[in-house]
C-alpha cells in the first residue's frame, strides 16, 4: 500500500540517479553522430515539468506537471503554446503515454486518509493505469500495487507497463502487457526473479518486434538498457555497459537509434545520449547546463523533447537533431551464419548399417563387439576451426556403472575427437577438444529418460563455445575454448569409443555430422542477431 505518493512519482529516476555506484571508465565521445540545434523552450515558471511524449500528430507535448501541488497532466499546444489540463484532479497522475488515435494513458494513484482509512473506504491506493480519451476516463488497472511507465504499442491495441505486482519486494518491478480493450486483464510478461531490481519504461519498436526497457538487477548495480523480441523477452541483450547508467529509453520512428537519460565518467551530471541499435554508435547530446533527461522524438524523427533544471525547476525543451554527414551510415557486424550441410548421415536397412556422404559414397558399418559400429576413413569430417554439429536419436536402456558412448568421432588430432556419450550421473554428453587436445564438454540439465527416444544435437562453434541440445531445449551450460583444429577423420564408432571401450547400453536409432549451424538450434541473443534478424 503507498504511503507517499509524492515520492513514488520521482522513486524510479531517483533510484536511477542513486545507483551510480560504478563508474564507466571510458572517455566521452569525440566524435559527433548528432548535432543539436534550435533549442527552444517548451514549458517556463514555477514547477516542475517533466516525462513529455510527442503526440502522433506532431502538434503537441503532453507531460507531467506539478505547477499546482500535487500531479497533473498537461499539454502544450506547439503552434501557440497553449496549455490545457486534460487530468487535473486530487491524487498523481504522471507519465502519460499518446495512443495513435490521439488518446492517453497515464498512472493515477490517490491516497485517501491513513492507509487503515483508504483500506476502509476501498480507495485507490495504488498506482494504476488510466485511458483518457475526450474527457471521459477509462480504468485500465487498479489494486494495491503501483502501475507505471506505460508505452502503448504503435498499432495502438495493447500497452506494456511496470509493475510492482506480486513483488516481494516493495520497491521490485516487472514488466507487464494489457490489452486496450474493455475487458482485457494484464499478464506479467518478464520478471527479474529473486534479484531486488527491477525491469521499467518499457519501449516498443516501431515494427512492433522489439521491446526495450531499463533494468537494475540489484541496487548495488546501475541502470542498463536491454532490449529483447517481444516473443522471448528473458532471451534479452544489454545496449549499454556496467559501468554506465543509462535510463528511459525511446526508439526513433524509424527504428534505429535510441535515446535515453545517461551518465559515465567524465559527464558533468545526468544528460541525453543517443545510440544506434544496431552498431552499439553512441553519444551524448550538447543540451547546454543542467541535468538534461527523459528524451522522446517527434514523429518525424527531426526533433527531441526533454526535461532540463538550468532554471532551478525541470522545465521542458526541445532541439533539432541533425545526424553528422561523414559517417553517418553505420554498418552492423556481420552476423555468424556458416555455410551448413549434412556431410555424413546414417542409414539401416535390414541386412546393415551404411554411412551416406555428401558426394554419394556409402561407407559400410564394420561390426565391433555388441552391436558396436566402425566406419573408416569418413571424408568432409575435416571441419578445421570451424562450426561442425553433432546429431543422433537414441534410447538408453538403463543405469550403468560408468559412462558409455553413442558416438565418437576418431581423429589424428585426439582419438576421441568428439563424443556424445551417458555419464555415470546418466547425463547426455556432448564434448569436442582444445588445441591441446583437452576434454572441453557440456551436460543435459536432466538425467535421461530410460526407455524412449531422445534427441540429441552437440555443436562446436568457431569460436570454441560448445554447446548442446536435447529434445529441442539448450541445456544451460557451456563449453569454452574447444579450437581444435580437425583435419580429416579417421573413423566414426556408433555405441563404442575408438578404444572398444564405453560400450553404449542402449541404441543408436540416427546419426548425422556436418558442417555449420543447424536451422533448429536454438542461439543465444546478441545484438547482432536482435537488430540483423529483424528488420526495423
Amino acid at each position: 500500500m503507498i504511503k507517499n505518493t509524492t515520492r513514488i512519482a520521482y522513486l524510479i529516476f531517483i533510484i536511477a540517479c542513486s545507483g551510480c555506484v560504478e563508474r564507466d571508465s571510458q572517455k566521452p565521445d569525440d566524435g559527433r553522430l548528432f548535432q543539436c540545434s534550435q533549442i527552444r523552450a517548451v514549458t517556463s515558471g514555477p514547477g516542475n515539468d517533466s516525462e513529455a511524449v510527442w503526440s502522433p500528430d506532431g502538434q503537441q507535448i503532453a507531460f507531467q506537471t506539478d505547477r499546482k501541488g500535487d500531479l497533473d497532466i498537461a499539454v502544450v499546444d506547439l503552434a501557440n503554446g497553449s496549455i490545457s489540463m486534460p487530468v487535473e484532479r486530487a491524487g498523481h497522475a504522471c507519465y502519460p503515454a499518446w495512443t495513435p488515435d490521439g488518446a492517453l494513458v497515464y498512472a493515477f494513484g490517490h491516497h485517501a486518509g491513513t492507509a487503515v482509512q483508504a483500506a476502509a473506504m476501498k480507495a485507490d491506493c495504488g498506482y494504476g493505469l488510466r485511458l483518457w480519451r475526450e474527457g471521459q476516463t477509462q480504468v485500465l488497472t487498479q489494486g494495491y500495487w503501483r502501475d507505471y511507465t506505460p508505452s502503448v504499442s504503435p498499432d495502438g491495441t495493447a500497452v506494456y507497463y511496470a509493475s510492482t505486482r506480486d513483488e516481494k519486494s516493495g520497491d521490485s518491478a516487472a514488466l507487464w502487457r494489457r490489452e486496450l480493450t474493455p475487458d482485457a486483464t494484464g499478464d506479467c510478461v518478464y520478471r527479474l526473479g529473486q534479484q531486488q531490481g527491477g525491469a521499467v519504461q518499457p519501449s516498443l519498436s516501431p515494427d512492433g518486434q522489439i521491446l526495450l526497457w531499463a533494468q537494475l538487477n540489484n541496487f548495488r548495480k546501475n541502470w542498463r538498457l536491454c532490449a529483447a523480441l517481444t516473443t522471448n523477452l528473458s532471451d534479452f541483450v544489454y545496449l549499454t555497459s556496467p559501468e554506465m547508467s543509462a535510463y528511459a529509453p525511446r526508439w526513433s520512428p524509424d527504428g534505429r537509434f535510441v535515446t535515453f537519460s545517461g551518465f559515465r565518467t567524465g559527464d558533468p551530471c545526468w544528460g541525453i545520449y543517443v545510440q544506434e541499435a544496431c552498431s552499439g554508435e553512441m553519444m551524448r547530446l550538447e543540451t547546454g547546463p543542467g541535468v538534461s533527461r527523459s528524451p522522446a522524438w517527434s514523429p518525424d524523427g527531426r526533433e527531441l523533447v526533454f526535461e532540463n533544471n538550468r532554471t532551478g525547476y525541470y522545465k521542458l525543451y526541445r532541439t533539432r537533431v541533425t545526424r553528422r554527414v561523414a559517417g553517418a551510415e553505420f554498418v552492423c557486424d556481420a552476423i555468424d551464419k556458416p555455410e551448413f550441410c549434412v556431410e555424413a548421415r546414417l542409414e539401416r536397412n535390414a541386412a546393415d548399417a551404411e554411412l551416406i556422404l555428401i558426394d554419394g559414397t556409402r561407407l559400410v558399418g564394420i561390426k565391433q563387439a555388441g552391436k558396436a559400429l566402425k566406419f573408416e576413413q569418413p571424408a568432409g569430417l575435416d571441419f578445421g576451426t570451424n562450426t561442425f554439429f553433432v546429431r543422433t536419436t537414441m534410447i538408453v536402456n538403463e543405469h550403468v556403472d560408468g559412462s558409455h558412448v553413442a558416438v565418437c568421432g576418431q581423429y589424428k588430432e585426439h582419438a576421441m575427437g568428439w563424443q556424445v556419450f551417458v555419464s555415470k550421473d546418466d547425463r547426455i554428453w556432448f564434448h569436442a577438444r582444445n588445441p591441446q587436445g583437452t576434454f572441453i564438454g557440456v551436460e543435459s540439465d536432466e538425467p535421461v529418460t530410460f526407455g524412449r527416444p531422445v534427441s540429441v544435437l552437440g555443436v562446436r562453434e568457431a569460436d570454441g563455445t560448445v554447446r548442446l541440445c536435447v529434445d529441442g531445449k539448450l541445456q544451460k551450460t557451456r563449453g569454452k575454448a574447444a579450437t581444435m583444429d580437425y583435419g580429416p577423420a579417421l573413423s566414426i564408432y556408433l555405441g563404442q569409443q575408438s578404444n572398444g571401450g564405453m560400450r553404449f547400453n542402449g541404441q543408436v536409432l540416427s546419426f548425422e555430422c556436418g558442417r555449420g549451424m543447424p536451422a533448429d538450434m536454438p542461439r543465444e541473443m546478441s545484438r547482432d542477431r536482435l537488430f540483423g534478424e529483424v528488420t526495423p
